[in-house]
C-alpha cells in the first residue's frame, strides 16, 4: 500500500512540474480567453474595436503569476489601427481557480506608431498645452518601438508604469521659426526617472548627436549632448533673423566646430524653474568674418578686410547666483600670415556686460601722438577690462606691453559717439631705436597734469593743425599744466624746460602760455587768447624756425633764423601770418624746383651746396572749409627774390598759383635808380641783368602745370613790398 500511494504521490508531483514547465516555457495556446481580454479592454475604452488571434496561456513563476500573450492583435480606435506587436496580460492565480480574472499588469508593445496616427489619437483628449503643443509642433517621423508596462489594481486603475522605445525622423517646432529636424532617441520611463540616450537632431546647419536625458521625480533634470556646426553667411542671418544684429547683415561670417553642452536643471512643485547648471565647451576651429566696408583706423598701419579666427576654445558657464561667464581663447589674424593668440571672457551681464580681452597684436599700430610704432614680430599684448553702462563703453584699464615699452590707461569712459567723456590717468613710457622717447605721466581730475622727463612730438604739430571730422575730447573743459623736461621736435632739436599752462573749453584749447628753450638764449614761445570778437589768437616764437617747420615740405631745408607765426581764427576760418628772418636754404627740393623754372642754374646749384640766404620770408593766408588764399608769399634774398599769390582747393586739391621771380642785382638796380632813395639804400652801383620771370602754376596734385614768361618791367607791388621790406630792414 506503501509502494501504491508513493507511486501516486510521485506520479502527481511529476504531472504537476511537468505543467508547470511545460506552462512556463511552451504554454498553451486557446481562443478561451479572448472574450475576457476583449470585455476588459472596451469596459475602458467602448469604442476599441478588437480582433485577437489565438492567446498562449503561460506560467511567470517568479512572480506566480499566469499570463496570457497574444501577438499581433488588431485593434482600431477611433478609426485608426494601433500597431499593437504582443499585448501580455497577467493574472493572479486564486481568482482564476474560482473562475474570475484579476488582472494585475499589462504590457502593450507596439511599433512604427506614426506621428501623424498619433495626432489623430489626441484629437479626442481633453483639451491641455501638451494636447495643443503635440498637434501643433510635430510632424512627420514615427515611434519605431515602444513597449508600455502597466501596473493595475483590481478596479484596472494604474498603479505604476514603465515606458521605453525609440523615436526616428521627427520634425519638432520649437518656435515659430525654430524648426528641428529629424530628431532619434530612445527612452525609458517610470514615475520616478526618465532616462533618454542616443538624441541626435539637426537645425539648418547645426547637428546634435550623443545627446543624453534624466528626468528624476518630474524636477530634477540633467543631460548632455554635442554639436557640429559649419554655418555660412546665410544659415547665420536665419539663425540671428530675430536678433537683427546690423554686423552679420552688413559681412560675411562663416563659422565652424564643436561643442559638448552639459545642464542641470531644478523644477519645484508648480514645474517652475528653481535653480540651473549649464555648461558648454568646446573649439571653433575655423572661423572668417569678411567686412563688407575695410575698417580703417589712425593707430592700425593696415586697413582690416578680414578677421580670421582658428583653434579656439569656447566655454560657457551658467549657473543660477553665481557668475555667468562667456570665454574664447585661440589664435586669430586680420589677413596676415602671422597667427596671434588672444582671449575675451564675458560675464554675460545682460544689463551691464563686463568683458575681459587679452591679444597679442598681429599688426603694427603707429601712434603719432607720441611717435611710437610697435612691432608685431615681437610679443606685443594689449589687455583691458572693460563694459557696457548705458550705451557708454567704460574701461576699467587699458594696458599695452612691448619689451620695455608699456602704456597704461585708467578709468576711459566713451560714449556712444565714441567721443571721450572721462578719464583718470594715464602713464607712457616707449622707446624708439631702444633710446627711450617717451616717458611720462597725465592725471585727469579738477585740472589736467602732464608731468614727465620726454614728449616726443615728432609728429604733434601736424596732428594738432590736422582736420578733424571728430572732437574726441569735446566733453572736457578743465585746466591744463604741462611739466615736461624734455620736447623731441621732428628736427630732431630738442626742447628743454618745457612749460604750459592753459584752459581746454569743450576740447579746444581756449587760452595757453607755454615756454621753452632749446640752448641758452634760444627760445619757444607760444600763447593764445581771445580777442574782443571772441576769435582766438595763436602767436609762435622760435629761435630756431626748423623745430616748427619739419612738418612742412615746403620749409624743407631751412636752417637759421627766427620765425614768428600769428593767426586769427574761429569756426569759419582763419588769417595767418608767418615771417622767417635771416635764414639760410639747404638742399631744399621746393625752392630748387622754383628756381629751376627760370633756369637760373647757379642758383638752383647754391642750393645743394653751401645754401642761399634770405633776409625775409613772408606769407600771409587765409582759408575756410572750402578754400586756402594764400594772399602773398615775398622772399628777398641775396641771389633771388619771389613774390608770389594764389590758392589750393581743400576738397579737390587744386592749386593756382602766380607770381614773379627776379636775381637779387636785378632788383638792386631797380631800387639803385629811384632818386635819393636808391643811393641811399645801395649805393651808386647798379648791377646788370633782366628783370626777372613770371610763372603760372595750376592743376591737381601730381598734374601740375607750369608755364613760365619773361618780363620786362615789374609790377607795382613787387616793388613796393620789396622796398617796405627793405627799408624796414636797412632802419
Amino acid at each position: 500500500m506503501k509502494k501504491i500511494i508513493y507511486s501516486f504521490f510521485l506520479i502527481v508531483l511529476s504531472s504537476v512540474l511537468f505543467i508547470v514547465i511545460y506552462l512556463s516555457t511552451i504554454g498553451v495556446e486557446t481562443f478561451k480567453f479572448n472574450n475576457v481580454i476583449i470585455n476588459e479592454i472596451k469596459k475602458k475604452n467602448p469604442n476599441a474595436q478588437i480582433s485577437l488571434n489565438k492567446i498562449k496561456i503561460k506560467l511567470d513563476l517568479k512572480k506566480i503569476q499566469v499570463y496570457l500573450s497574444t501577438l499581433e492583435p488588431q485593434i482600431i480606435y477611433q478609426n485608426i489601427q494601433i500597431p499593437i506587436t504582443e499585448i501580455n496580460i497577467y493574472l493572479k492565480i486564486s481568482p482564476i481557480l474560482k473562475s474570475k480574472y484579476e488582472i494585475t499588469q499589462t504590457i502593450i508593445s507596439l511599433k512604427n506608431f506614426k506621428t501623424e496616427d498619433i495626432q489623430k489619437l489626441a484629437i479626442r483628449i481633453k483639451p491641455s498645452n501638451f494636447k495643443t503643443y503635440l498637434l501643433n509642433n510635430f510632424s512627420n517621423g514615427k515611434i519605431e518601438k515602444i513597449m508600455i508596462d502597466l501596473k493595475l489594481d483590481k478596479n484596472l486603475n494604474i498603479t505604476d508604469y514603465k515606458v521605453n522605445g525609440s523615436v526616428k525622423k521627427i520634425k519638432v517646432k520649437i518656435f515659430s521659426d525654430f524648426l528641428i529636424q529629424d530628431l532619434n532617441l530612445n527612452f525609458i520611463s517610470d514615475k520616478n526617472l526618465t532616462l533618454i540616450n542616443a538624441i541626435s537632431a539637426n537645425y539648418q546647419d547645426i547637428s546634435l548627436s550623443d545627446g543624453s536625458l534624466s528626468v528624476k521625480n518630474n524636477k530634477d533634470i540633467e543631460g548632455k549632448f554635442n554639436t557640429q556646426f559649419n554655418l555660412n553667411e546665410n544659415s547665420i542671418k536665419k539663425l540671428f533673423t530675430k536678433l537683427n544684429i546690423n554686423f552679420l547683415n552688413k559681412n560675411k561670417v562663416n563659422v565652424q566646430g564643436t561643442l559638448l553642452h552639459e545642464f542641470k536643471l531644478k523644477l519645484d512643485d508648480n514645474f517652475k524653474l528653481v535653480d540651473y547648471d549649464y555648461k558648454s565647451s568646446g573649439n571653433i576651429s575655423e572661423s572668417k568674418i569678411v567686412l563688407k566696408e575695410s575698417f580703417k583706423s589712425s593707430f592700425i598701419e593696415k586697413q582690416i578686410n578680414k578677421i580670421l579666427i582658428s583653434k579656439t576654445n569656447l566655454e560657457i558657464n551658467l549657473k543660477k547666483n553665481k557668475k555667468k561667464l562667456f570665454t574664447l581663447n585661440g589664435f586669430y589674424n586680420l589677413g596676415g600670415k602671422e597667427k596671434k593668440k588672444f582671449k575675451v571672457i564675458n560675464d554675460l551681464n545682460k544689463k551691464n556686460p563686463k568683458y575681459l580681452i587679452d591679444f597679442d597684436l598681429s599688426e603694427n599700430i603707429f601712434l603719432k601722438l607720441i611717435n611710437f610704432k610697435s612691432n608685431y614680430k615681437k610679443k606685443s599684448n594689449i589687455k583691458s577690462e572693460l563694459s557696457f553702462i548705458d550705451s557708454n563703453i567704460v574701461f576699467k584699464n587699458i594696458n599695452f606691453t612691448e619689451g620695455k615699452n608699456s602704456i597704461f590707461i585708467n578709468g576711459l569712459k566713451l560714449n556712444k559717439e565714441n567721443e571721450i567723456d572721462s578719464i583718470s590717468d594715464i602713464s607712457v613710457l616707449t622707446f624708439n631705436k631702444n633710446v627711450e622717447n617717451n616717458n611720462f605721466k597725465i592725471n585727469i581730475k579738477k585740472k589736467i597734469s602732464v608731468t614727465g622727463k620726454k614728449f616726443d612730438a615728432t609728429f604733434l604739430l601736424k596732428q594738432l593743425t590736422g582736420k578733424s571730422k571728430k572732437n574726441y575730447l569735446k566733453n572736457f573743459t578743465k585746466d591744463i599744466e604741462i611739466n615736461l623736461n624734455s620736447l623731441i621736435t621732428k628736427s630732431q632739436i630738442p626742447l628743454n624746460d618745457f612749460h604750459l599752462i592753459g584752459v581746454i573749453n569743450k576740447g579746444n584749447f581756449e587760452k595757453l602760455s607755454a615756454k621753452s628753450e632749446f640752448s641758452k638764449n634760444e627760445y619757444l614761445d607760444i600763447s593764445l587768447k581771445k580777442d574782443e570778437n571772441n576769435k582766438k589768437i595763436l602767436e609762435i616764437y622760435s629761435d630756431l624756425p626748423q623745430a616748427i617747420l619739419a612738418d612742412y615740405k615746403f620749409f624743407e631745408g631751412v636752417e637759421g633764423g627766427k620765425l614768428l607765426y600769428n593767426s586769427v581764427y574761429d569756426e569759419t576760418g582763419s588769417s595767418s601770418k608767418i615771417t622767417i628772418e635771416n635764414f639760410k636754404v639747404l638742399k631744399a627740393p621746393a625752392f630748387a624746383k622754383l628756381l629751376a623754372l627760370a633756369d637760373l642754374r647757379g642758383i638752383a646749384d647754391l642750393l645743394s651746396g653751401k645754401g642761399m640766404t634770405f633776409d625775409i620770408l613772408e606769407i600771409i593766408l587765409n582759408e575756410d572749409s572750402n578754400l586756402t588764399n594764400i594772399e602773398e608769399i615775398l622772399a628777398l634774398g641775396s641771389s633771388v627774390s619771389v613774390q608770389m599769390n594764389g590758392y589750393i582747393e581743400k576738397k579737390s586739391g587744386l592749386i593756382s598759383f602766380s607770381g614773379t621771380l627776379v636775381p637779387a642785382k636785378m632788383l638792386n638796380n631797380l631800387i639803385s635808380k629811384i632818386p635819393v632813395v636808391g643811393n641811399i639804400l645801395v649805393g651808386s652801383k647798379a648791377g646788370e641783368g633782366v628783370f626777372g620771370i613770371s610763372f603760372k602754376m595750376k592743376g591737381l596734385p601730381g598734374k601740375v602745370k607750369t608755364t613760365v614768361n619773361p618780363v620786362k618791367t615789374l609790377t607795382p607791388r613787387f616793388i613796393t613790398r620789396a622796398l617796405d621790406k627793405i627799408k624796414k630792414k636797412t632802419n
